[in-house]
């Protein structure tokens, strides 16, 4: 059935002049069996993409086989009668390309990329998956196992606790309140039967939809998919669906703990189905309140130390709508802060918005919607998406209603939908925090009478300050970069994407982190982050205005040897995104009020990271590695250091790391490379280029090292690491072959202990580069009770991979895989 979108009364009707989707020369065809069959040939890189879109996911689980739907999305890649288990993982890598798959509430989602070479081998790859997966009893027992690692992992993660428990806790019969992976009792209740039937049912042509995009022919795409599909049988699945809401909510309220460092709250509210015509509305009012810095909710609470990160959405999956805002913060700001956020959904409600914040909300989404379909990937998933609700053009329909969509609309939504006595609250809190609320009654009553200090007006734009005209001198074009370079000799890398819609462009500096202390750990994340919150002529409010109204916002960039800024923005404003970051980067103030609420958050980002079983790991391992070297000091730095970094540290460390230091100014996009080279120039024009700073070389522990940390949670995270080349050594292409190898879907570690010894869900073996040394890692995370077989598991592999030599297919899948990605 198709969707129909339906404007809201007094609505302009839309122009299609402001379709966004730059998706022409799609074509359609419905094979006899009713497989839909989209095609889009796009030359701008040697590069395929195929999607498979399912319209079966956790929604048409009955309560007794929940999680099935997951099941099946493993078990699909496990084996065909001509593919044994692993190969379609290792023939996909062979043509240099990666598969994936996702399930969610009313689909499953298949795709792969590939380069274009591979295209032939890649559908029949897919075909032969959808068509033929045996789902094998013995692998659907070890493939069991590593589900329930997951479903662990996912019980780890407090913001997947906290939204989860609140779709539970918004319905009381809908089957979006169930655990959506499946609990370990139901899942090993499963049996292949049980799948398999599941498979047959679902997985049919009527309730499927396949895109390919890419730099194929178009003819011989749609005549190699009749060839693979065309003769499969026809005929519509039995669904038994779940049972609806048929009362209101009322207000709700549950409270959780456990072993976090962060409060995690989340407030919720029943809405409509994507086909509704308020939907639209309800998205632009998710981006008015959090899209973006200039937003009300990132004002209310991030910039006011409430919370180190805050999101509103609506999300529409099948039949069903529901609005969300999540929300991270300290234990004992995380009050206030649902109160703050309480508070500024009321003054929507109550005061309306005003059309400058449409407008924001306009640029942004916008800007998002281009960015969704860059890549081959993208398209592809976005065509899928809409086909498989009727037909793609659907997309730019409802864009054309979001856009469309006023001031008073949105604070009409916002009324209708967002009303105080159908809110749930969900707070997940550590188990040393105070409590919220004793009960339902006493939470709402403390938020009908919570009040905030209401939001400044924001200020009038700033009025970007003219530049003389300058110039920049081409030295060189390489692998299709122009390399120009300023009178500072700073260099300016310029290179044309043609047809891309949006134009980046960053700002860069080696150095930073790497150059750090102990006592100075995190001092390049705060000055960048403090940087953005005001200039001598722009304060935080307009410069987040300034980018977003442009469809794009000054992020930092740091990592561990670089420093800097970029931004992207849709190809009409290149020039304003320049003049932008150009006063960011060479001209911020760091007023003393932006660097304490910086600093706030990054307290609580270094507490939060406790929580990240992935990260947090790493860093433990680094820091093991390299303890006597600035390699050891986290780039976040330390409660000890941040609360010792001052003004004059940051203002001294903007001038001596970015402004007289090793800096590079790069844009990507599509227009003429001398115009955008002397853009550049007629705007940085406080830097000073100099060679960057030695690193020495840090000493490896000649002993073994083990840092340990004991915590309450459903799994153990491992990270085991080696000394590995530096990046300038050319043995760093080994190692990147000696991770591909090992690493991944049809690797080693993946094949031996994923899928044989179903110790896992996701384990993994990759390098780390840096100037002065390397290291070369491997990661697992398991229950608690397998610990010692996986860190077993882990040394055995890696002595494999030290002991004998890797087969030349090996090795050439890896090669082939590289170059492919790089492709991609």
């Amino acid at each position: 059935m198709e969707l129909v979108l339906c404007l809201r009364r007094g609505a302009r009707r839309p122009d299609p002049a402001r379709a966004l989707s730059q998706l022409a020369g799609v074509e359609r065809r419905t094979l006899p069996n009713g497989l839909r069959v989209l095609v889009r040939r796009d030359t701008s890189a040697p590069v395929a993409a195929i999607v498979t879109y399912v319209n079966a996911g956790y929604f048409d689980e009955t309560d007794d086989v929940v999680g099935i739907a997951h099941v099946l999305e493993h078990m699909y890649f496990k084996g065909t009668p001509t593919r044994g288990v692993g190969e379609i993982a290792r023939q996909t890598k062979s043509v240099g390309g990666y598969l994936n798959a996702a399930t969610i509430y009313d689909h499953t989602l298949y795709y792969a990329v590939v380069p274009a070479s591979g295209f032939d081998v890649a559908l029949e790859i897919q075909a032969d998956a959808y068509r033929h997966s045996l789902i094998d009893s013995h692998e659907l027992a070890n493939e069991l196992e590593v589900i329930i690692q997951e479903a662990k992992r996912k019980a780890d993660s407090p913001p997947s606790v906290v939204i989860e428990t609140l779709y539970e806790l918004m319905h009381d019969e809908h089957r979006i309140r169930r655990w959506r992976i499946g609990r370990e009792d139901g899942l090993r209740r499963l049996t292949s039967d049980d799948v398999r039937r599941f498979y047959r049912n679902f997985y049919r042509p009527s309730t499927s939809v396949l895109v390919v995009v890419g730099d194929v022919d178009t003819d011989h795409a749609f005549g190699a998919v009749n060839r693979l599909y065309g003769d499969l049988s026809i005929g519509e699945p039995s669904r038994t669906p779940g049972t609806m809401e048929r009362s209101s909510a009322g207000f709700r309220f549950r409270e959780l703990s456990g072993d976090i460092a962060q409060t995690q709250f989340a407030l919720g509210w029943r809405t409509v189905p994507l086909d509704h015509p308020d939907t639209p509305t309800l998205e632009m009012l998710s981006a008015v309140l959090s899209a973006g810095r200039a937003s009300r909710l990132y004002r209310a609470t991030r910039e006011r130390k409430l919370v180190s990160s805050i999101s509103a959405y609506n999300y529409t999956p099948r039949g069903i709508g529901v609005f969300a805002v999540q929300a991270e913060s300290s234990p004992d700001r995380a009050d206030a802060a649902i109160e703050a956020a309480w508070d500024q959904l009321r003054r929507v409600r109550d005061e309306g918005i005003g059309d400058d914040e449409i407008e924001r909300a306009r640029s942004i989404t916008e800007s998002r919607w281009l960015r969704r379909i860059e890549d081959m990937e993208g398209q592809a998933n976005h065509l899928a998406k809409w086909e498989s609700l009727g037909r793609w053009e659907l997309g730019d329909e409802f864009l054309d209603r979001m856009l469309q969509a006023s001031a008073r609309d949105v604070a009409d939504v916002a009324r209708k939908y967002l009303r105080n006595d159908q809110a749930s609250l969900l707070v997940y809190r550590p188990t040393t925090a105070l409590t919220f609320a004793a009960d339902g009654a006493a939470a709402q009553a403390r938020l009908q009478a919570s009040r905030a200090e209401p939001l400044a007006p924001a200020p009038a734009p700033a009025t970007p300050a003219s530049r003389p005209p300058a110039f920049a001198t081409l030295e060189r074009e390489e692998a299709g970069v122009r390399v120009y370079r300023l009178r500072s000799g700073v260099p300016v890398l310029v290179r044309r994407r043609a047809a891309s819609p949006i134009t980046y462009f960053g700002a860069l500096s080696l150095g930073g982190p790497c150059e750090e202390t102990e006592a100075t750990g995190g001092r390049t994340l705060l000055m960048a982050r403090t940087a953005i919150k005001g200039t001598a002529t722009r304060d935080a409010v307009q410069i987040a205005e300034g980018g977003e109204r442009m469809g794009g916002s000054v992020s930092v960039a740091v990592a561990a040897e670089t420093l800097g800024w970029s931004i992207s923005v849709p190809v009409k404003h290149v020039e304003g995104a320049i003049e932008l970051l150009a006063d960011v980067a060479q001209r911020p103030v760091f007023a003393s009020d932006a660097l304490e609420t910086e600093r706030a958050i990054a307290l609580a980002d270094v507490a939060a990271l406790r929580d990240d079983m992935y990260r947090y790991p790493v860093r433990l391992a680094t820091q093991a590695a390299f303890a006597s070297h600035p390699y050891g000091v986290p780039a976040m730095g330390t409660e000890a250091s941040l609360k010792g970094l001052t003004r004059a540290d940051l203002e001294a460390w903007h001038r001596q790391s970015f402004l007289d230091g090793p800096t590079v100014l790069t844009v990507v996009g599509d227009g003429d490379p001398d115009r955008l080279a002397a853009l550049v120039a007629s705007h940085f024009d406080a830097l000073t280029f100099r060679e960057p700073k030695a690193i020495a070389r840090p000493e490896w522990p000649a002993r073994l090292i083990q840092s340990v940390e004991r915590r309450d949670k459903a799994q153990t995270a491992l990270v085991l690491s080696w000394p590995a080349p530096a990046r300038s050594d050319v043995a760093r292409f080994d190692v990147a072959m000696l991770s591909s190898i090992a690493s991944g879907l049809g690797g080693r570690f993946f094949e031996e202990l994923r899928d044989r010894q179903s110790l896992c869900y996701t384990v993994q073996a990759f390098g780390s580069e840096r100037r002065a040394a390397g290291t070369f890692n491997a990661y697992i995370a398991t229950s608690p009770g397998k610990e010692d077989a996986a860190r077993d598991g882990l040394l055995k592999e890696m002595a494999k991979l030290r002991e004998a030599l890797v087969t030349g297919d090996e090795l050439r899948r890896a090669q082939t895989y590289a170059i492919g990605v790089h492709a991609i």
